[in-house]
């Protein structure tokens, strides 16, 4: 996944990669942020490790990569970034897991009907919703 925040005081709240057992284990994040200032651009990640008092403060600078736990080990966030920040993250799965949390997200064979628009309806309002992510970029 590539993250790329606009740099307007845009983050991203606390939360765990894989909260639900969906098959991630490992987040791997590489930044792609040149000449980046934490002080004046902000955009840090903050992980909050399980069990400990300490947060972790990371700074998104180039060619930096980072990997952690994908599960409730890690709570983390990303602050507020005030300049365009870019990640790339990528995740290691659990095969087994994975497969398991298919399992149980299918819903079965899938049938379709015919869908009648009113002749009013337009092809500018009617489509596929955007999609939302499945979970938070870092």
């Amino acid at each position: 996944m590539v993250a790329c925040y606009p740099g307007n005081g845009m983050g991203y709240v606390r939360h765990v990669d894989n909260p639900h057992g969906d098959g991630r284990c490992v987040t791997c994040i590489y930044y792609l942020n040149r000449q980046w200032d934490s002080k004046a651009h902000g955009g840090n990640l903050q992980i909050y490790p399980e069990g400990r008092s300490v947060v972790a403060n990371i700074e998104p600078i180039f060619d930096r990569l980072l990997i952690f736990w994908s599960d409730r080990r890690n709570p983390h966030e990303v602050k507020p970034a005030y300049a365009t920040r870019y990640a790339i993250t990528v995740w290691y799965f659990d095969a087994k897991e994975r497969a398991e949390a298919k399992g149980r997200h299918r819903l079965g064979p899938r049938r379709e009907r015919p869908v009648s628009l009113p002749p009013a309806a337009s092809a500018q309002t009617v489509g596929p919703a955007p999609a939302a992510p499945t979970s938070g970029p870092t």
